[in-house]
């Protein structure tokens, strides 16, 4: 059994901008690694994630925080190749004083623009976009659309098709998509009743230790308004939805002929994942993140 990974938690702090620029974020220098990143940090013994987050946040940076929404979690390999796992949260400043420290030597206050370029990591970068979002517009919702992976053929399958599991091959594109997930932050998981769906994202929910949540909504054969209708309930966050082909595809056409702004590829093979970003309710962009 591979060893539990490493637990820490940070945060995306930030701070009123002016009007014409928007919210400005913190961003830290730690010269160990030469690197500008996200205030985070190990966990203590016994200490929750919310409170290290907070934690790391005035002993790296010098600012007392209050504590907004969840981000999502991220993991990645260390230096050592042990698995890092972090979570985040959106931090308003308050009262503090930067002071130079055995972690940090610099920080920068800089707008989104200003973020995308000087931060170090593709994972950092995206949770800042993630946290600008929140901030310009409280509903907003990024999904993160998964076909299951490789069961098999159907017509082979002796038992309940709902208990159809992965073959090798799907079990392999599962931890294809936990791989992909894991540059996100994630917040929530949620998966069709049918087994195959649910152990796609196994690894993923191994990972980031977020539980897999089952609903007969993204069972197959849903129609799409009430696909629709559901994508409409799911309250702001960045959520994994694993699910089936007979929709995925109908979904993507509807959005392609209402206009909606697409990227990439209009494939949904197995194991794949486009991500929507929705707006009161409402699908307003989408891409195509690629295959596990």
């Amino acid at each position: 059994m591979p060893p539990r990974p490493i637990l820490a938690a940070g945060g995306v702090l930030y701070r009123d901008g002016y009007p014409d620029s928007g919210p400005e974020f913190l961003l830290v220098h730690r010269n160990r690694y030469h690197d500008w990143s996200l205030p985070k940090g190990k966990l203590d013994r016994n200490e929750s994630f919310e409170d290290a987050a907070v934690r790391e946040i005035r002993e790296e940076t010098g600012f007392k925080s209050q504590r907004k929404d969840y981000l999502g979690a991220v993991t990645y390999e260390t230096n050592r190749s042990r698995l890092k796992l972090v979570k985040y949260w959106l931090m308003k400043a308050k009262k503090g004083r930067f002071q130079p420290n055995e972690e940090v030597d610099r920080i920068e206050w800089v707008g989104i623009h200003g973020a995308q370029a000087l931060l170090t990591y593709n994972r950092d970068a995206r949770l800042v976009e993630r946290a600008h979002s929140l901030l310009t517009n409280p509903t907003s919702t990024r999904i993160y659309l998964v076909r299951h992976g490789n069961a098999g053929v159907r017509s082979k399958w002796k038992g309940p098709d709902k208990k159809r599991p992965l073959t090798e091959k799907g079990q392999q594109q599962s931890l294809g998509v936990a791989e992909i997930l894991a540059r996100h932050p994630v917040t929530e998981i949620w998966s069709s009743p049918a087994l195959r769906c649910i152990e796609t994202v196994g690894p993923t929910s191994d990972h980031t230790e977020t539980e897999i949540q089952v609903t007969k909504l993204l069972k197959e054969f849903t129609e799409l308004d009430v696909i629709y209708e559901y994508l409409s309930t799911l309250g702001p966050g960045s959520i994994a939805l694993s699910s089936h082909k007979d929709w995925i595809g109908p979904l993507l056409k509807d959005l392609d002929s209402r206009g909606v702004r697409l990227r990439g590829t209009r494939k949904w093979p197995k194991a794949s994942i486009w991500v929507l970003d929705l707006a009161d309710g409402k699908v307003v962009s989408g891409f195509y993140e690629g295959r596990g």
